[in-house]
């Protein structure tokens, strides 16, 4: 939460309520902490090389360099600036580890953000903005949506609905994420559940392990990495995929005939914000980097490089022709995460239980 006592922050509904942004907090170059670089950590892949090559435009500019340190999820991500916090500048987090960083780390590990060294963040539609994961407290600035929906093969199916991919014909075609979390959220969507009541509530907990049957019956394979779902479906050897987006898109452009849906149920997302370490030195310069990144033009090279949408006001075709587009926060699922992450060992030995079905 914002601390309203501290009159040098101003938060994100001062700035959007009353459209004043004062232009000189944003300074150029190299101006903070006393350093000539910023230590920017997250899930590496192509979204990191994409933003990579981003950032070195920024630094060009400022004479400020970026290290990129890539690990394999948020959890870890929390796990090494807690252990070093000295050591990070800043990173961008999905909604599961903002409810983490409250639940497991106090909510101690970053900033509270000053909007108002950010003007270009005005880009941002205020819809996004204000996506559930960043309501109720300023500790995020909104980065880009994806979705975790069906990409498929289109010689052999046409889904639309989570239905669709446990219809008979789909027998041993099918492989879902191997990941607990994922499987009650998308099956819970199928319902029409919130996950964060049914993990609450045997009767809902019973019918949606129930429905997670159902999935497992045509599926041949979980993955645990985007790229092995992606071989199989280069391979033909998964016809339906529960997949991102913008992987999709890698391999549309590689030349597969495939394509990616969000279903009519909706499913769960995995958006993401940039946060600020609170023991950078260098927040200046995290901020003038962020206000770069917000930039229309920035934001949609971004786009373009990762696939996933960045969510600008008035958006080019650039970025609604991205798979993972959807016009609103309601199109995808959202839930209280802090519901979920103390029931994670809980929901693990579920789906531990139905593999070995």
């Amino acid at each position: 939460m914002a601390d309203d006592s501290d009159s040098q922050t101003v938060s994100r509904r001062d700035v959007l309520r009353t459209g004043t942004i004062a232009s000189t907090a944003i300074l150029a170059g190299c101006i903070g902490g006393g350093g000539d670089t910023l230590s920017y950590i997250s899930r590496g892949g192509i979204t990191q090389e994409s933003e990579r090559e981003v950032m070195e435009e920024w630094s060009e500019e400022s004479g400020v360099d970026v290290t990129h340190q890539e690990v394999s999820d948020d959890s870890e991500i929390l796990e090494l600036i807690a252990a070093s916090p000295e050591e990070f500048d800043f990173t961008n987090l999905v909604p599961a580890a903002f409810s983490e960083h409250r639940l497991e780390y106090d909510g101690e590990l970053f900033a509270t953000i000053d909007y108002g060294e950010i003007p270009n963040y005005d880009n941002i539609k205020d819809s996004w903005q204000d996506a559930p994961f960043l309501e109720g407290h300023d500790l995020g600035t909104f980065y880009y949506n994806n979705s975790q929906g069906i990409a498929y093969s289109t010689e052999h199916a046409e889904p639309t609905s989570w239905e669709d991919i446990m219809e008979p014909e789909h027998e041993g075609t099918v492989t879902l994420h191997d990941n607990a979390v994922t499987r009650f959220a998308n099956t819970s969507a199928l319902l029409d559940i919130d996950p964060a009541e049914a993990v609450n509530d045997d009767d809902l907990w019973d019918e949606v392990a129930s429905e997670m049957e159902e999935f497992h019956q045509n599926t041949f394979n979980y993955w645990v990495a985007g790229d092995e779902w992606m071989r199989l479906l280069r391979e033909e050897q998964a016809h339906l995929v529960e997949g991102w987006g913008g992987r999709t898109e890698n391999l549309v452009e590689e030349g597969h005939p495939v394509d990616y849906v969000i279903p009519e149920e909706g499913c769960l997302t995995y958006s993401t914000a940039f946060t600020v370490v609170d023991e950078s030195e260098m927040k200046e310069d995290v901020y003038d980097l962020l206000n770069f990144l917000y930039e229309r033009e920035n934001a949609v090279e971004l786009t373009l490089g990762h696939r996933y949408p960045v969510q600008l006001e008035d958006p080019p075709d650039e970025i609604t022709e991205r798979h993972d587009y959807t016009d609103h926060p309601d199109d995808v699922l959202w839930f209280d995460w802090d519901e979920i992450v103390p029931v994670q060992a809980e929901l693990e030995s579920l789906h531990a239980e139905i593999k070995s079905i």
